[in-house]
Order: structure tokens, then C-alpha cells, then sequence
């Protein structure tokens, strides 16, 4: 299939050839990726050849070159030949509504003249607490246009947002004005007006250097979820570009949508990459889809992201009348190990003749680390390393050293200094018939995310005197351990526990179970519960069997008599 004919072995044929081989009728298949491990190799040719194939692609010339500079405002918006093909679809009070890339242009001049007024200088840091629709996508490429450092942050809680902007100390601030009584007091002066200037911008749209930071992103899959990880030009735009073509598979005129993907781990990677290749987002909110699943057919939706969430939701509905245009769905390798649930979604929603894959992207990588063929009508778990990645796969617990049996925990690399410097990721990978199977991911978390317990307990210290998470493992289809809180001392309610927590961090915070135990724990050297203890006697069943004990029991009430 992929050749070097001659004139080099990235042609716009060849790129045509890849394309098609990534659309398969079964794992049977036999696939050529030749071009993937060349790709590895020679990064560099390779991203500069995709990105002149886009431009053929789209049929349109964009300002961008890769390696030195990036224009994300043109070849996002001003790019597009046809500028009345519709940019965002979204769905707000029980309708849809639509801007063309032509309107979104300008709502993004409007906004970024009224900010220019104010002082926003190329270079500033800006966090966005708008949830993902219009308002948010707007900001994102107003602050793109103007040059500035940009943060996605979901307003999901106060406690939640307020730990990650004192993290962060943005410069300025986009949100909606009914949320800024909200914010501490700090950051009262630094929210930036929503109104859109009837002026054009002053500045030309800014060209970021290859190297600077344009995107600073909240890994949720990091053992430090709070901590900030920044991400440069070459990576977030080279990055779209290439997942948009080669991980969605998707075309300029066409539309996708991923109801319930996780903002933090996938944005704005995953939009980017669908309006750098002329494409439309489709935004709705899961909850509106839960109320109506019928909506998801009301637009001419060609790639699906079906997270966890969305399946399930789906499957407890019965699929409505009308026409199914997605030609391929895409879901998360890590979010579910429970192939049954998946051939279930597939039958019960008549996905025979449709294509399936596997995409998991990481914002704070720069987009897609694996992505996979797809292949008609059934899940897999096959997956490829992104093209023009450096990666290998090392050992479990030191996964900056090559494994040595074939398979191990995923590893990226970068150069410093001459030298490559290996980062780990938590999905471990093994080969399987020249392509490569997702096996799991260490430590487990949460969907693939990272639980952040810490975070949760220090929410609670003031309310729980002896908090205490700890994880009990299932054997069920779920590879997800279970998240347990137990919360002891003597009448202690799990009500304004779980209540606290949703609406301060998010329901994505909430433990899978709440304990409330009439003892009292084993105490750490700062007097609070000490975790281990609290794990060990959880998980073999000890604290159930002291609970029922008289003579713990007692001695619990006088160790409370005690510490009072």
C-alpha cells in the first residue's frame, strides 16, 4: 500500500492510501503501518507533509508552518473556503442552534476587541470558567487570536475551581457574570467583559512561536490532577491536525460530537481537531440527551464519541425512529474493560454496519496518544500509538526504562539537552498481530482519571472529624476500583457528607460508598485517620467484625472520652 513512488514517501497519494487503510471490515484484516513507524522516526517530515496535505484537503491555504509559527485564528476560522458551513451546532433550551464559521468570526473579533480595550496583552494567562458551548468555544479562539496563555477550567465547584486558581494565578478571567459572586475576592478585578465590541481588533491575529506555551491543562490523569501541564504550539497544533485526519477520520463538511467526554482530559484538543479540518462540533449537554435520546439523530452527526456515561444512557433507552448517520463511533479503551455492555450497544442500537474504534486523548499531551483502525461493527481493543510521537513501552513501576517482555506501561518522550526524557502515562499496552492491544492502566483510577482523594479529604476535614478513602477492588465487568469513604466517630450523617462534595468539587468527586462507622480509627501523627489502617482493616473485613464487637465498641467510646 505505502510506497515512496518518487516524489517522497509522505505524497498526497499516499496520504490518501493511509487514510483508507484505516478503515477496515474486521481485525482480520491485514494493515500495512509502514508509514506509522516511519512517522516515529522522522516526526519532522512527516508533520510538515500532513500539514500540506490538509491544506490540499480543504482546498485552501493556511498561514501556519510547521516547527516555527501558528496562526490558530486563521486557519481555524478565516481558513475555511466556505464560510457558510456551520462551525458549532449546539442545543440549548430545547433547541439547536448554529453559527456558520463566517458568524463565529465574528463573534471572536467582537470579543477579542472588547478585551484588546481593556489591556490584554499577547502573553497573558487567561483561565475560561464557561461549561463547553458557545460562550466557551468563543473565548477559547478569542484568547487564541490575541495570544494569550489559555486554561479551560469546567465551573463545577467552588472549592474545586478556587484550588486551581490559586495553583495557576491567572491573569484574567472569562466566565459568566451570574458566577462571579462566587469567586474570592481576589479575582474580582481580573474577569474580563463578555460584550462584543462593534470594532475590529487593532492587533493583527497572533502567530505563536513553535516553541511557546499556548494551552496550560489540568491532567486528570496525573497523580497531581490540581497541578497545571503546559502545552506548546508545535504539539497542540500538530496535534489537531493529525487527530483530526487520522484519529477522527474526519473530513471538511462533516460533523462530530462526544456528549459526556471529559472536558479536562480531551479540550480543547478534541475541538481543535475538528475545526482545523473544516468540520462542525456538535454540542449537547448528556442531561438533555438523557431527557431526549431521539436528539442525538436530529443532526447529521458522521463520528460519535460514545463515553461510558452516554452508553449506558443510551442503552437504558430504547433506540428512537429515525436515521443513524454516525458511519463511525469512538469510545475511551480505558473508560470500560466490559466488552458485554459493549456488544450489547452495539445490538440493541443496530450498529452492525457501523465502524468502531478506540481514541484516547490527553489535552495535557498535545491530543491523541493512541487512536486505532476501525473496524466494522464490533469493540476492540486494538489501539496505535499516535503518528510522529516519540513513546515506548517500559517497565510497570519504571516506565523510563524499555521493558524487556514486550509489553508494559506507555512512556512519552521528549528531547532535552541532547538526551530523552521519558514521561509516563498510565495505560499499559502489549503487542498483538503488528498492531497493539490496551491492556489496563497503572495505578487504576477512575475511568481512566485519577481519583483525587487528597482533595477530597482535605474538603472534608473541616466537616468529618475522621475521614478516611480507601478503594476495595471488584471482580465484576467494571476494571474501575471502588471508591469508599468512611467517615467514623459517633453519630456522623453520609447525607451532608455526599452533598458537600457534589457541590463543592463536582459528581465526579463522589466515592462510589460512604461508610459511616460508630469507632474510632487508628490515628496518624497529625491526629487525623490514619489511611493505610483504615485500608488494610476495610478491605479484610476487620472493621465490620470490631463494629459488631461490644468490647471495641466500648473501648472506641473510651478512646472519644479520652481525646475530647
Amino acid at each position: 500500500m505505502w510506497n515512496d513512488d518518487g516524489t517522497g514517501p509522505w505524497s498526497a497519494a499516499n496520504f490518501a492510501l493511509i487514510e483508507a487503510s484505516l478503515w477496515q471490515e474486521d481485525q482480520q484484516s491485514s494493515i500495512d503501518l509502514t508509514w506509522l513507524e516511519s512517522s516515529w522516526q522522522d516526526p519532522d517530515s512527516f508533520c510538515k507533509a500532513l500539514h500540506a496535505y490538509s491544506d490540499r484537503r480543504q482546498a485552501s491555504q493556511s498561514k501556519s508552518t510547521p516547527w516555527l509559527r501558528y496562526d490558530f485564528y486563521h486557519d481555524v476560522l478565516v481558513q475555511q473556503k466556505d464560510q457558510t458551513i456551520p462551525a458549532l451546532v449546539w442545543f440549548d433550551s430545547g433547541i439547536w442552534q448554529t453559527w456558520s464559521y463566517a458568524e463565529l468570526g465574528k463573534v471572536v473579533n467582537g470579543l477579542a476587541a472588547s478585551w484588546e480595550e481593556i489591556g490584554v496583552q499577547p502573553g497573558d494567562t487567561l483561565v475560561i470558567l464557561h461549561p463547553q458551548g458557545p460562550h466557551w468555544l468563543s473565548a477559547l479562539l478569542a484568547g487564541l487570536r490575541l495570544g494569550l496563555v489559555v486554561t479551560l477550567l469546567p465551573p463545577q465547584g467552588n472549592a474545586f475551581v478556587s484550588r486551581r486558581l490559586d495553583n495557576l494565578a491567572p491573569q484574567w478571567l472569562a466566565m459568566d457574570q451570574l458566577y462571579r459572586h462566587q469567586l474570592a475576592a481576589v479575582w474580582q478585578d481580573k474577569v474580563l467583559p463578555n460584550t462584543l465590541s462593534s470594532l475590529a481588533p487593532t492587533r493583527r491575529p497572533y502567530e505563536y512561536p513553535g516553541t511557546a506555551v499556548v494551552v496550560q491543562c489540568f491532567d486528570p490523569t496525573s497523580p497531581t490532577p490540581e497541578v497545571v501541564c503546559s502545552v506548546d504550539a508545535d504539539s497542540l497544533y500538530l496535534g489537531a491536525l493529525r487527530d483530526g485526519i487520522l484519529s477522527l477520520g474526519i473530513k471538511p463538511g462533516q460533523a462530530c460530537a462526544a456528549p459526556g467526554w471529559h472536558g479536562l482530559e480531551s479540550q480543547p484538543a478534541l475541538i481543535l481537531a475538528v475545526l482545523l479540518n473544516g468540520a462542525t462540533w456538535v454540542h449537547i449537554d448528556l442531561a438533555d440527551v438523557e431527557k431526549q435520546p431521539e436528539r442525538l439523530l436530529e443532526q447529521p452527526i458522521d463520528v460519535l464519541g460514545v463515553s461510558r456515561s452516554l452508553r449506558d444512557l443510551l442503552m437504558a433507552n430504547h433506540p428512537p425512529g429515525g436515521e443513524k448517520t454516525w458511519r463511525y463511533w469512538f469510545r475511551h479503551p480505558a473508560e470500560s474493560a466490559d466488552f458485554t455492555l459493549w456488544q450489547d450497544f452495539i445490538r440493541i442500537w443496530q450498529l452492525e454496519d457501523r465502524y468502531s474504534g478506540n481514541v484516547l486523548c490527553n489535552a495535557a499531551k498535545g491530543g491523541a496518544i493512541v487512536f486505532s483502525p476501525r473496524y466494522r461493527g464490533l469493540p476492540h481493543h486494538t489501539v496505535l500509538p499516535a503518528a510522529a510521537m516519540c513513546w515506548q513501552l517500559g517497565m510497570i513501576d519504571s516506565p523510563d526504562l524499555p521493558s524487556v517482555s514486550g509489553w508494559g506501561r506507555m512512556a512519552l518522550g521528549k528531547t532535552e539537552k541532547d538526551e530523552t526524557v521519558w514521561t509516563p502515562t498510565p495505560y499499559i499496552l502489549t503487542p498483538y498481530r503488528k498492531v497493539w492491544h490496551y491492556l489496563s492502566q497503572y495505578p487504576l483510577g477512575r475511568a481512566g482519571r485519577t481519583y483525587p482523594k487528597q482533595e477530597v479529604l482535605d474538603l472534608l476535614s473541616g466537616t468529618a472529624r475522621y475521614p478516611a478513602l480507601v478503594e476495595a477492588f471488584t471482580h465484576g465487568g467494571e476494571a474501575d476500583p471502588l471508591q469508599v469513604l468512611l467517615a467514623f466517630g459517633p453519630g456522623v450523617d453520609a447525607a451532608p457528607l455526599q452533598k458537600r462534595i457534589e457541590t463543592e468539587l463536582g459528581s465526579e468527586f463522589l466515592p462510589d460508598r460512604i461508610e459511616c462507622l460508630p469507632l474510632l480509627p487508628q490515628r496518624n501523627s497529625d491526629g487525623g485517620a490514619d489511611q493505610e489502617w483504615c485500608q488494610f482493616h476495610y478491605v479484610t473485613g476487620e472493621l465490620y467484625r470490631r463494629q459488631r464487637s461490644d468490647m471495641y465498641r466500648c473501648l472506641s467510646e473510651l478512646k472519644g472520652m479520652v481525646l475530647r
